[in-house]
Formats: C-alpha cells, structure tokens, sequence
C-alpha cells in the first residue's frame, strides 16, 4: 500500500478551512462558492474524482455525464504530470471546483438527493461571533455581515467531487504515488479549491427545471466543460516562451506596431503590421495580411527538426544535434551542443523531464533569425507580389507611418483608432490589398509554404550552389540569387492557375490545400530556379533546326513528343492554355532535361548536395502532379499506366519549364 493509500484514511470531519464566499447571481438563479485552500495532501485525502461515485439504479445518466466521469490517463501522465516535474519552470494552476454532494453510507456510498442529517456531528459552539449554519453534513461558520468564515464536511456523508480539475488532480496523484513526492512539497504546498454547495441554506436558487440537487450538479458538471474556452493557438503561440518554434517565429517580426522603427534591427524583419496576429486563422487570401501568425508557425516548424517527448533522452540527444546543425555555429555561450547533451544524461540519470531553458530557447531563436530564417523574411520583403503589397501601403502610410497603428491593431484597436483620430483609412487599405491580392495564389497559405520552403531548402544548401550559381561569398547570396530567379522566373506566374495545374492547384482549379499540394509547389519553385535556361533554349535552337524525328527518339521520349506536338492527342487535354504558350521544340527540350532530372530518383544516395536538393524537388514535384496526371488519363477514359503517368507528369513540368525559358530569352 502506497503512503498517498495511507494517507487517505479519512476522519469523520475534515478540519475547518477558512474560506471567502461568493455567488454567482445571474438571473433568478443563484450559485454560491466558497473559496478555500488545502495541501496536496489534504486534496490527496478528501477530493474525488467523478468517476468513483456510485449513482441511483433509478436515476439515468446522461451522455454528457458520462463522458465527463472519464479521465483522459494519458494527458494527465503525459503533459500535465511532466509540466508540474520540469525543473526551473514555474508552476501555478487555476481553482479546482468541487461540489459537495451528499451520498447514503448504507447504500455503497450512492449519491443522495438529499444532504442527510448527521447526528454525530460537531457540536461545539463556534468560535466568537461566528454563526453555525448546519446542512446535513456540512458546517459553515459564518461572521454576520461579511463573506468570510469556516467550513468543514463530514467524510461519511459527503464526498467532495471535482468538477473542474480532474486531469489536475489525477497528475498530482501520480506524482504523490510516485518516488519523486517530495517534489511537490505536498504538506506545504497549497491549491485553491471552490466548493459548491448545491442547498438553499447555503444561498443557492436553482433554476425551475433542476430544483433537484443531482440536476443542479449535472447541469453545473456539462456547462464548465462545454462553455470552456481553449487559448487560442495563435495565442499560445505569441505568448510560449519555451517553444523553439514560437520564439524562433516571434524572431523574425518586428516587435511592435508604429513609426519610427527603421533602422532599430541588425537584421531584416517582419514588419508586425503585416502579419494577422489576433484571429485564429491561417489563411490570409482574403483581408489586409501579407501572412498570418499559424502559416508561419507551420512553416517554421516544418524547417525544424521533429521534437520528441520530455523523457525520450535519446531522441533529445539527437534533437540537439540537429537543431544545432540547422543554426550553425552561435558563438553564443547560452547554446552549447556538448553541455545541452551532458545536461540530458543528467535528467535521465534522475528520470526528469528535460525542457530547454528561456535562455537557450532563446539563443537559438535569435541563431535562427539571423541565419536560415532570413530565407523566410527576405522572400516575404522582397519577392513580388509580397513587395508590392508592402510598398503600397508604405506610400499611404500604412507601414513605417502614422497609419501602421490601425493597420496593425485587431477590429477593436481599429475602432478605437478611428474614434480617437477621426481618421478611418479602411477604403485605402482594403484598394491596396485588393489590387495587389486578388486572384494571386502567393497569398494562398500553402504556395506561400511551398515557396518559403524552397527558399529554405536552397538557403541551408548555400555552399553547394554559390558554386553553380556563381554566387559571392555573402552569407545571403544564394538567397539573394534565389529571389532573383523567382522574381523573373516564378513570380509573373503566381496569378495564373493553369500554370499551377497538377500542384497548387488542382483539376477544378481551387487551391490544393494540402501537404502535398504545398510539396508540389516547393517541387516546380526549386525546379524552375535550378533549370538551366540558356541551356535549354540552346537545346530547343537545335531541335528545331534540325527537325525532331520519331526515329532518333526512344520509347518513352516518343510517347512524351506525341503529347507535346500533337494538338489532338488524348493526354492531358485540360491543360491546353500551358500547351500551347511554349514552342515545341523548347517543351521537348524541358522535357529532356526534367527527364534526366528524374533519374537521380531511387538511385540510393544521392551523390552530392546539389544531386540531393534536385531529387527531392523531382520528388515532390512528382507525387503532387501524378494525382493530377491520373484523373486526367481517367476522364479521357484512357489505361493509367504506370510508364504514361511518368510522361505525362515529366511533359506536364516541361510546358511550364518551357514557358519560363520562352519568357526570359
């Protein structure tokens, strides 16, 4: 038997708590509490959970109830029971509320309607001026004329039921029981607790149709779980100062709303104004936003690595390593691989939870600002469309002017700006934001993804392609190159759907709003920023002197040249306004050197980085635009062979290869 078993032998009455009472009065019906505190240890001893109530064989329970006596065991041993164990964080919870409910000894210990009487109870005199007000097994001393006193309860005839609190308290169980009870202090340690008292002597007024104490207790059981409301993710992440990923995103804005800012960062940021920071949602097609606070959340937390659990001290270890990679050397005293790691071995050899420090959690946010987070700032500064949203509301004021406030408040600061200023610039913004905005998918979240993500992927590749790309050795030149190529290459094209066909965007030409569609636009950005256009359009000179013949062609390069050149060829008939923007020759000539792109796939390690970063753009590019490539074949009721789904997907890429290199020449 453990010592928290032994400890939970109850005496009659629990010890008087000192309590401060208040009411909900709204309405005709009224709710009285009575705020008190206790150890752990007393909790330990005198709360219950729901679910060890025995109820009426003649009294139905409801879904609602039902669902609130199960206790999720795996939150409760899982984060909330690791949060109160975590080393150097604060811990502090809301009230637990807990009724009083009257249960008959006689009867295993069921609920009863009624409190019942206690003729054994106390019945010495209270204490001074304190008044006794008896309700069964419940004493409440009161001091005329004010809300404070004391209360006690009998254990025999009452349980004290939590309402509010139960994965709470089942955690601070599991830690009692466990080998690591003293660190909660529990003698010492206190709670606050409200207590309800479902009875009329004790100023409560049920509503008409749970004038019953059982209904009154249900109904009080289902309205504070269904009526609570979660913080808001976009909250949380604004606020979490122990997530990598939050702080990391916090990073790269700015810090505040309002004029004067330039020139105050070391580094580029995200003017805050820009970015939807009050909703919770991640799309920002529609409204004044350039990104919102969720897509970029998700975003960066697809460039770091996977986090484990608290305990799962070697995927830590490897986290670490991994997180340290993607930052590169700090020369921050408060980020060291070497001691983060020994500092594991620690926690495991005590068998705590490990949670980085705000000071290391920081360090590598303000690594990640400076560094590859740049590659998610510096597109949104400077790629078109992005750009011109932001010079648009720079010349009217909008940003680095007397206007950024409104811009950057929620509807409420707005309205309070306009009612202080006299000044509503709502028509300016919304004239800017549209004609920038409409029918552009760089401001659909998952083409932002997709592109931010190249961006990324190109960014952490840097040493390899200043090579190919004939970069300085700038730290941000590569990036500087990449949005370079974007604006000439991509850029002209993120207005018009059909370039996007088979990727973001899908055969009914809405936005793919999936992981693979945001893939298959990181695929085709980072192949179009590779593809070697001079090249190609060398390539196409000479095809189309020398004439293209079926005979010099192999099986598949003849099934490709078939969909390329002949207008009535079944493949891919939905995609004609891509068909016919680009010479032949020049789609041929795409064509070839996708196809020869695609052979680094399956090929077992890809040979270098370069090698790497192209197969796993043909990768991604490939599983988005085969979905599309299949339904296409399906619809003309042809055969979806494996071998014509390659083509079509490979001559699909090339029409839009081709239409960048026809562009650019």
């Amino acid at each position: 038997m453990s010592l928290s078993s032994l400890s939970r032998r109850r005496p009659a009455y629990t010890d008087q708590y000192s309590y401060v009472r208040g009411e909900y009065a709204i309405g005709d019906e009224k709710v009285p509490y009575f705020s008190i505190s206790m150890t752990i240890r007393e909790a330990d001893q005198y709360l219950r959970l729901a679910r060890e109530l025995a109820f009426s064989d003649d009294e139905p329970v409801n879904l609602e109830e039902l669902f609130q006596r199960t206790v999720d065991e795996d939150r409760a041993a899982g984060p909330i029971a690791t949060y109160l164990r975590q080393p150097g964080s604060l811990k502090f919870f809301n009230a637990f509320t807990v009724v009083l409910l009257p249960v008959d000894p006689d009867k295993a210990d069921t609920v009863a309607e009624s409190y019942i009487e206690d003729s054994a109870a106390p019945a010495e005199t209270p204490d001074g001026d304190l008044e006794r007000t008896s309700i069964g097994p419940v004493q409440i001393d009161n001091l005329p004329g004010t809300d404070i006193g004391f209360i006690r309860w009998s254990t025999k005839l009452a349980r004290a039921v939590i309402l509010d609190g139960q994965h709470r308290f089942l955690a601070l169980k599991k830690i009692l029981d466990s080998p690591q009870t003293n660190l909660l202090k529990p003698d010492t340690t206190k709670i606050p607790v409200l207590l309800l008292v479902l009875d009329e002597r004790a100023g409560f007024v049920p509503a008409r149709d749970q004038d019953r104490l059982l209904h009154a207790c249900r109904s009080i059981f289902v309205a504070l779980n269904k009526h609570a409301v979660a913080v808001s993710k976009t909250r949380t992440y604004l606020l979490d100062d122990q997530d990598i990923v939050s702080v990391s995103m916090r990073r790269l804005l700015t810090s505040e709303v309002g004029n004067g800012r330039d020139g105050q960062d070391s580094i580029d940021r995200i003017p805050l104004a820009l970015v939807d920071w009050h909703s919770d949602q991640a799309k920002f097609d529609r409204g004044l936003h350039l990104a919102s606070v969720l897509g970029l959340h998700e975003t960066i937390r697809q460039i770091y690595p996977n986090r484990c659990d608290e305990s799962d001290y070697e995927g830590l270890r490897e986290y670490i390593t991994k997180v340290s990679a993607l930052i590169g050397p700090t020369g921050d005293s408060r980020w060291s691989e070497l001691a983060l790691r020994n500092r594991v071995s620690k926690y495991e050899d005590d068998a705590l939870p490990f949670i980085f420090s705000a000071e290391e959690v920081s360090a590598v946010a303000d690594a990640f600002a400076s560094g590859v987070g740049q590659a998610i700032v510096r597109p949104l500064l400077r790629l078109e469309p992005y750009k011109k949203l932001r010079e648009g509301y720079q010349a009217a004021g909008l940003i680095g002017g007397p206007l950024e406030l409104w811009l950057g408040f929620d509807k409420y600061g707005k309205q309070a700006f306009q009612t202080r200023t006299g000044n509503d610039p709502s028509d300016l913004a919304r004239s800017i934001a549209e004609n920038v905005k409409s029918g552009d998918n760089a401001f659909a979240v998952i083409f932002q993804r997709g592109i931010l993500l190249s961006a990324v992927r190109f960014d952490t590749a840097r040493s390899d392609f200043s090579g190919e790309w004939e970069c300085s050795s700038d730290r941000f030149a590569v990036l500087d190159r990449w949005i370079e190529r974007m604006n000439v290459r991509v850029a002209p094209y993120l207005a018009h759907p059909d370039f996007w066909l088979g990727t973001g965007i899908k055969g009914d030409r809405n936005v793919n709003y999936t992981k693979v569609g945001a893939n298959g636009v990181k695929g085709l950005v980072s192949l179009a920023v590779m593809c070697p256009i001079v090249e190609l359009t060398g390539n196409a000179a000479t095809l189309s002197e020398g004439g293209i013949s079926s005979e010099t062609l192999t099986g598949s390069e003849q099934r490709a040249w078939k969909m390329i050149s002949d207008p009535d060829s079944p493949y891919l008939r939905d995609d004609r306004v891509m068909a016919d923007a680009a010479e032949h020759s020049l789609q041929f000539a795409a064509y070839r050197w996708l196809a020869q792109q695609f052979e680094t796939i399956g090929r077992g390690r890809a040979p270098g980085v370069v090698a790497g970063v192209t197969r796993q753009a043909c990768i991604e590019y490939r599983n988005a635009a085969k979905a599309y490539v299949q339904s296409e074949l399906r619809a003309s009721g042809l055969p979806v062979d494996e071998e014509v789904v390659l083509q079509g997907v490979l001559v699909l890429g090339a029409r839009r290869l081709a239409q960048i290199a026809q562009a650019s020449v």
